[in-house]
């Protein structure tokens, strides 16, 4: 990313921050309030987006281990790993945009 890119991007979060909505599209999406991420609702939510668990850790950002891990019940989501999984519940189209 260039310098200019950089200092283009930064003019227009401050023209947007000072209620210039111009250059910028806002899209709200409300998360649920909590949800309980275990090994069989990771794999039923891999399942649903038709993935496997290598696909789910690249659209989490996670290694395939660490979903291999999350659902063998070995760990659990970290908080942008959940609301990045919460997401996807809600909106499983969102596997194609990410």
């Amino acid at each position: 990313m260039s310098k200019s890119t950089i200092l283009e991007s930064l003019k227009v979060c401050r023209d947007y921050v000072n209620g210039d909505e111009s250059h910028v599209e806002v899209v709200d999406v409300p998360l649920p309030v909590k949800i309980e991420f275990n090994a069989a609702t990771i794999k039923s939510l891999r399942h649903q987006i038709g993935t496997p668990q290598s696909g789910l850790a690249n659209l989490v950002g996670v290694s395939k281990r660490t979903v291999e891990a999350w659902e063998s019940d070995r760990s659990e989501p970290n908080k942008s790993a959940r609301k990045l999984l919460a997401l996807l519940m809600q909106d499983n189209s969102l596997a194609d945009k990410l």
